[in-house]
């Protein structure tokens, strides 16, 4: 993570998303304390479907479920998958 002066935000705003871009998140500071956070329109919407699935407890298991299938080798190919559900 960047970190960057708010004053050098500020002057550089129209090259902030190429700045995110590049190195994930940028930790905007005010006074060497974090004050905000410049991330990609990407990243965040992953973060927030992240935060909705762990804040759920059903799509949480169930997540948690699918895991399990993989470790113990209870998976289908996508042609079984199709087939098994008649399509």
């Amino acid at each position: 993570m960047q970190k960057i002066p708010i004053t050098e935000a500020r002057n550089k705003f129209m090259k902030l998303p190429d700045q995110a871009a590049k190195h994930k998140i940028l930790a905007i500071t005010r006074r060497n304390k974090e004050v905000m956070a410049v991330m990609s329109w990407e990243l965040y919407e992953g973060l927030l479907e992240t935060l909705e699935i762990m804040s759920d407890p059903k799509l949480l298991n169930n997540l948690k479920m699918g895991l399990d299938d993989v470790k113990t080798g209870r998976t289908y190919s996508l042609p079984e998958a199709y087939e098994r559900l008649g399509l």
